[in-house]
């Protein structure tokens, strides 16, 4: 062998093992771990799959893994067994505490303001809070508004709501904190059996997007006596989260420009499901401004308990100010 050509085979090894050059990405197939409770079928899965294509042209194929268990997912993606899973902004939280703060409770009342929120997370300028340590999201895609459902209409405003069971996700504090402001009883529960809790009359009310009105036949629950409060509680989310050393350079902010033309699919896909729901009634013009003091005062107190990343909170305060200046925290600098 001559020294020459040890040399080359030297330099091709050394590139090899550098994080981020051509050569470690000559072969870049990379898994993600999709969270789906319909797995294959449906959404989120489409949006993947489409989203794979693109990802081949950027020179990075996909292995898409569903799994309808979102503990699992995040689990998986942590361990290293996935290169990038999407998973819900509340789950992602862990991950990016400033785009996980997207799904903070009343932080945006309207879709107009999300998109505008999404807008500017996709631009280049921001594409520094976008990675968190080992970790970058790469794409946002809205879920939908979560909606509160009863299974009695009879509990029509804040203080009836006191002693019920409520639902709460195990894995975020921000919601059993809101639990216990309101003077209800929290009960834990997943992504995965929190719909059949409410179904089968374990708990009395569970906050959640019209995306699982009809899958998880929450219907059931609300029956013939209960409501949904047309009221938005917080704006849930979908993120692809990456271990950015894994992808090359840029691929992050494209995915993230390519995620954001697909807000109106998904919009789409939220309204044909709020259009499902029956019984679905806006709070009392009384008791509206309850519900929004409640909210606001409940997002201020778990940012300061250091569930809600200040610098989100700070940009959706912009948002909902440029929206509707005539709104009393709008000349406050409480967020």
């Amino acid at each position: 062998m001559t020294r020459n050509l040890i040399v080359a085979l030297a330099l091709t090894l050394a590139l090899a093992l550098v994080p981020g050059s051509r050569t470690a990405y000559a072969n870049p197939t990379r898994t993600v771990c999709v969270f789906s409770l319909t797995g294959v079928h449906g959404e989120p899965f489409d949006t993947l799959r489409d989203f794979a294509l693109t990802s081949r042209q950027l020179g990075v194929p996909l292995t898409l893994r569903p799994i309808t268990n979102e503990r699992i997912a995040a689990e998986d993606f942590q361990a290293g067994q996935c290169d990038a899973a999407l998973l819900t902004g509340m789950r992602a939280r862990q991950f990016n505490p400033f785009t996980g703060s997207v799904d903070a409770i009343g932080g945006l009342q309207d879709y107009d303001g999300l998109e505008m929120l999404f807008s500017a997370l996709a631009r280049p300028e921001l594409s520094t809070h976008m990675r968190h340590g080992p970790y970058e999201v790469a794409g946002l895609l809205p879920l939908g508004a979560a909606y509160i459902f009863l299974n009695d209409r009879r509990i029509n405003n804040v203080s009836k709501m006191a002693g019920k069971r409520l639902a709460v996700l195990e894995h975020d504090p921000a919601q059993q904190m809101m639990a216990l402001r309101i003077g209800a009883q929290p009960v834990s529960a997943d992504v995965s059996n929190f719909a059949n809790r409410f179904n089968n009359g374990a708990v009395d009310v569970i906050a959640a997007p019209a995306a699982a009105y009809m899958p998880l036949e929450i219907y059931r629950g609300v029956g013939a006596h209960g409501a949904v409060v047309d009221l938005p509680v917080a704006q849930l989310s979908l993120q692809l989260v990456l271990r950015h050393e894994r992808f090359p350079p840029g691929y992050a902010q494209q995915a993230r420009e390519y995620f954001l033309e697909q807000f109106p699919r998904a919009m789409r896909l939220v309204y044909a499901a709020e259009d499902d729901i029956l019984f679905f009634f806006p709070p009392p013009d009384a008791d509206r401004y309850a519900y929004d003091q409640l909210l606001d005062e409940a997002r201020i107190a778990l940012t300061e308990a250091g569930h809600y990343d200040p610098l989100m909170m700070r940009l959706m305060k912009r948002v909902r100010c440029t929206r509707q200046p005539d709104r009393a925290e709008c000349t406050d600098d409480r967020e």
